[in-house]
């Protein structure tokens, strides 16, 4: 079928979060150290509602495709590269052309160093969107038209959190109770802490449950690698992030001296960001996530990986149901897949509130949608009513 792509619409979408506290849109929370003298980029802005860039392009044959363009704070921003610099580019394209589309995008402020942030969630948003366009075009998945899929539903794991060791191991028993036999702790904590996280939710969920471990960049080499060699005596899954990624030779010799897989990657856009990676031989995986890179950006990067014999989990971070949708059909639709990250009650909240019809877990697993596209419903009224 030939058509052409008739509009790009931008929607700003935010949903209140559970018992957020009054005060300003954005806070700056303060993190525990995991040192005394812990940076103060330890800290972080947070929102007071769960915030996202929807995009919608309908084509000439009036089909539409839903797309996320990771926006986790001020998402005005993708939205004014989307309205005002990208749709007037691609008003009158072929839709199908996802990967020329793409290029096209990137290209546009390539040679003026906006590579990344919220210009690359634009052409994210847009890109997931075509690609959700052209499996309802053709009446196929984004996992078919990724060559797939390799199998029909992907394992997950939850994330979870506490306030105190015990508190945590609590919250990992729960979601074992409902199906999960993976989870995911962020422990920006002191080592000695850290451990007692791990050790008391290991007695709480047994052996079989896989635990991971997320430190977001807040240790330094020697205390990633200290930290490290306690955990895999742990025999916990793997350990991300473990320290600013901006220098990928220490990434690498943390990786090294450790027996237990290191991960990187959610916070980078595009392949040629994942090559340096790959090079510098800093990761034993990778983490990319759709909303900042787009399915185009992480088949991509996925054949790349293949190349390093170097396997995928995808992130999904603050994302919305968008992102989650587009990272199951990928995980579907590759080869080199380990495990996806999933937040089980966010997930369901913004679920409620964005879809008409949403995504199956059985256990620890998504299922892959039997529809065309990324698989699930948008109610577009509901996403108005968010709209800001």
């Amino acid at each position: 079928m030939k058509t052409k792509i008739e509009s790009i619409e931008s929607f700003v979408v935010k949903i209140p979060k559970p018992n957020a506290p009054d005060g300003p849109d954005y806070a700056q929370t303060q993190r525990p150290l995991a040192y005394e003298t812990d940076p103060p980029f330890g800290d972080m802005n947070a929102a007071r509602n769960f915030e996202a860039l929807f995009v919608k392009v309908t084509s000439e044959s009036g089909h539409v495709g839903w797309g996320e363009g990771q926006s986790l704070l001020v998402p005005e921003a993708t939205h004014a590269v989307v309205k005002n610099l990208l749709a007037p580019i691609l008003i009158g394209e072929n839709p199908l052309a996802r990967e020329k589309q793409w290029d096209r995008c990137y290209a546009v402020m390539r040679g003026r160093g906006y590579r990344s942030g919220y210009m690359a969630a634009a052409v994210s948003g847009i890109n997931n969107a075509l690609w959700d366009l052209s499996g309802r075009i053709l009446d196929a998945s984004c996992a078919e038209l990724l060559g797939g899929p390799y199998r029909n539903r992907v394992r997950i794991y939850n994330n979870v959190g506490g306030r105190t060791p015990e508190e945590g191991a609590k919250n990992s028993a729960a979601s074992v109770a409902m199906g999960y036999d993976a989870i995911k702790y962020h422990l920006v904590r002191p080592l000695e802490e850290a451990l007692a996280y791990i050790d008391l939710t290991r007695e709480a969920v047994g052996p079989d449950v896989d635990i991971l471990v997320d430190l977001t960049w807040h240790y330094d080499q020697p205390g990633a690698i200290a930290l490290g060699r306690e955990l895999q005596k742990r025999k916990v899954f793997w350990l991300e992030s473990p320290v600013p990624s901006e220098d990928l030779k220490r990434h690498a010799e943390v990786s090294a001296a450790l027996d237990m897989p290191v991960c990187i990657g959610q916070e980078y856009y595009n392949a040629y960001q994942f090559r340096a990676v790959l090079e510098a031989h800093a990761a034993d995986m990778l983490l990319p996530d759709l909303a900042r890179c787009g399915l185009t950006g992480a088949q991509r990067i996925a054949h790349l990986a293949e190349t390093f014999d170097v396997p995928l989990s995808p992130a999904v971070g603050a994302g919305n149901v968008l992102s989650t949708a587009a990272q199951l059909q990928l995980s579907a639709g590759i080869l080199n897949f380990v495990i996806m990250e999933h937040f089980d009650q966010g997930f369901a909240l913004k679920s409620a509130e964005l879809l008409s019809e949403s995504l199956t877990r059985n256990g620890s697993y998504l299922e892959l949608p039997n529809s065309p596209g990324l698989g699930v419903e948008v109610d577009e009224n509901k996403v108005r009513k968010h709209s800001a």
